[in-house]
């Protein structure tokens, strides 16, 4: 048995076990369903890590959670899909597709509605290999149905979120193009995005947004933070814009790079701590953010984020 516990270092001989302990050569049907869920779920994933919209992605999360209960099923253990479940499903594709849609659909409109595009070719590949099962007896009716709603509902999931960023776009215009500076309604934005995704590691941030003068435009502290990252991240986007670059790339330039020798300057402001990343609009560095709270990698992973949702958000 290896030390992490994931592999035994003698091969599992094509076999799994399953809940019951029954082992299952790993092309049978059943075990093939189990791992096309899987593999949805994480399509599923991929989407809701790059949407902005919380409703959807609270409604996505559900379905997620509702699968490990039914890939537990299909393994031998309790029962888990039941008439009410296929009722669920069917309420979410009326809530999401949107009236009066038709025509031919090209995947590609925008990234999150491509990735539930690939997450519903996974689903209905899941549903081909559920045929086979129901004909031999080996799964329920009732799950049977809640794969088929699962596909229309992606599918609704996918039309729906095409549509929300065309809707968007009509509205803003040509964001891109118009908006010459960072305004504070977009530093909320970017600061909500991140302290989502914060959430949802588990970790409590504090978050710093300056504008290409260095000026303090927005300082948020979630709940329990350190009070000390509340100066740490001010100083992070400092650097971030002082330097035209992302504090971890000026720690690595400061170490025999083309910052080499760089020390305590501008008042002791420089910060070459990861986590702060310079924010750009039309190829120009307008502010910057500085997140502090995590680990330096964790603080680094935050900062990208909220730069590349400003990103994402000026390509609608």
């Amino acid at each position: 048995m290896s030390n992490s516990g994931l592999y035994t270092g003698n091969g599992d001989r094509g076999y799994t076990s399953t809940v019951k302990n029954n082992h299952i050569p790993k092309y049978d049907y059943l075990i093939e369903l189990i791992g096309e869920l899987d593999e949805y779920s994480s399509a599923l994933g991929l989407a809701r890590a790059q949407s902005s919209d919380e409703e959807l992605c609270t409604d996505i999360k559900r379905i997620q959670k509702k699968l490990i209960s039914i890939m537990g099923e299909l393994a031998g253990g309790e029962i888990s899909v039941t008439a009410d479940c296929v009722k669920v499903v069917e309420s979410l594709c009326d809530k999401y597709m949107p009236e009066d849609f038709s025509g031919f659909v090209i995947p590609g409109d925008n990234i999150v509605s491509a990735q539930l595009d690939i997450a519903r070719t996974i689903v209905r590949r899941a549903e081909r290999t559920a045929s086979r099962l129901i004909a031999l007896h080996k799964i329920r009716p009732e799950t049977y149905t809640y794969l088929n709603r699962l596909s229309d509902m992606t599918y609704a999931f996918a039309r729906y979120a095409a549509e929300e960023r065309k809707t968007a776009k009509k509205q803003i215009g040509a964001v891109s193009e118009t908006v010459t500076a960072l305004t504070l309604g977009l530093a909320k934005e970017i600061s909500l995005a991140v302290e989502k995704r914060a959430e949802e590691m588990g970790k409590r941030v504090v978050i710093a947004i300056l504008d290409e003068g260095a000026n303090l435009m927005l300082l948020h502290s979630m709940p329990e933070a350190y009070i000390a990252s509340r100066q740490i991240a001010q100083d992070k986007a400092y650097t971030a814009v002082s330097l035209k670059m992302p504090t971890h790339i000026a720690l690595a330039e400061s170490r025999g790079g083309s910052l080499d020798g760089l020390c305590a300057t501008d008042s002791n402001r420089l910060m070459l701590l990861g986590g702060g990343e310079p924010l750009i609009i039309n190829g120009k560095v307008m502010g910057g953010i500085g997140v502090s709270g995590g680990t330096a990698e964790e603080d680094t992973a935050f900062a990208e984020f909220g730069a590349m949702y400003l990103e994402r958000r000026l390509s609608l």
